[in-house]
């Protein structure tokens, strides 16, 4: 059954299906509500129930006033919700086309880049920022977009994971020219038009989004103060040294590594990368702030950030989160 369901304050509506999540549905017709995992962990898609009610996937139902996850809850009659909606993304659509394998490199003892060539049809229109579901085997998972759209390809840079079905086949048995799929772009990690400076927090791999957005501002001759904190276990992790080369080429950039591990060998800043933020600045609501890492270092970094009269509405998200 259909439902009909509206999104305050953008004023738009579409259909639902009882058998839909909320933001599936949305998605199916090109618009998009802010979200990040689609799994229910990350929290991102949070909106208020205005009117009308929803079911999560233990048959909760919700009503008038609460707050419920759009990427997993189902519409049980018609709804009226308070959501963030992304008119950059209008008319965007997610598709699946085939690519293949253009190199592989093991860029740390246990993080591969992956770079992926799709057909001159197939082109894909991401935002820096988004992700992509690759698919392998029968097997499918997210992965960020590590390079900027006005470069060729995609690039990913993944982790191996223990006991993980696509790291495993990866990192085992995958050659060049191997054929796979990937269906994308998904997520509403992107840069906002502003001009207010902005500081990048990555915790280990959450460093490929942060890759792929400060190429794109470097590319467009940005003038924004771009401040990049990136945090790992033990110096050796760190499995790029673009943001150290961007720190020494450009004035605006500014690239703090930080270990948080015990690691003798490293003599620079220590301890949890969002610390390393709270001691550099006084304050932080003149910042556009991007996160991506693990939902504990992100709500926690947020949690944080706002004592230091960051505003809530000038904090974005990409939450890794584990494949169930």
């Amino acid at each position: 059954m259909s439902h009909l369901i509206k999104i305050f304050p953008s004023n738009i509506e579409f259909s639902g299906e009882d058998d839909s999540s909320i933001l599936d549905s949305a998605l199916v017709v090109g618009i998009h509500l802010e979200h990040s995992c689609k799994n229910g962990d990350c929290g991102v898609c949070e909106s208020i129930l205005l009117d009308g009610e929803a079911e999560d996937p233990l048959g909760r139902v919700y009503g008038r006033g609460d707050k419920v996850l759009t990427c997993n809850c189902k519409p049980k009659s018609n709804l009226q919700l308070h959501a963030i909606y992304y008119p950059e993304l209008q008319g965007q659509v997610k598709k699946i086309v085939p690519c293949k394998v253009n190199s592989i490199e093991l860029v740390s003892a246990d993080v591969m880049k992956l770079t992926l060539r799709l057909p001159p049809t197939a082109k894909m229109d991401f935002l820096p920022g988004q992700y992509i579901n690759l698919q392998y085997k029968g097997v499918t998972r997210s992965y960020s977009i590590a390079n900027s759209n006005e470069a060729d390809g995609i690039e990913l840079h993944i982790r191996n994971v223990a006991n993980g079905q696509m790291s495993s086949l990866i990192f085992s048995e995958l050659q060049v020219n191997t054929l796979m799929r990937i269906e994308g772009p998904c997520g509403t990690f992107f840069i906002r038009e502003s001009d207010r400076p902005i500081i990048f927090i990555a915790g280990g791999t959450g460093f490929a989004p942060v890759k792929a957005m400060v190429e794109h501002l470097v590319r467009n001759a940005s003038s924004r103060e771009i401040y990049i904190y990136w945090g790992m276990p033990i110096a050796k992790d760190f499995y790029s040294a673009l943001p150290q080369e961007l720190d020494e080429k450009f004035e605006q950039i500014h690239f703090v590594p930080v270990v948080s591990g015990d690691d003798p060998t490293w003599g620079g800043r220590k301890g949890f990368v969002h610390h390393a933020v709270i001691e550099d600045f006084d304050s932080l609501e003149p910042f556009d702030i991007y996160a991506c890492g693990s939902p504990v270092m992100i709500d926690v970094s947020k949690k944080d950030f706002i004592s230091k009269k960051m505003s809530v509405d000038n904090f974005y998200s990409d939450a890794f989160t584990a494949s169930k």
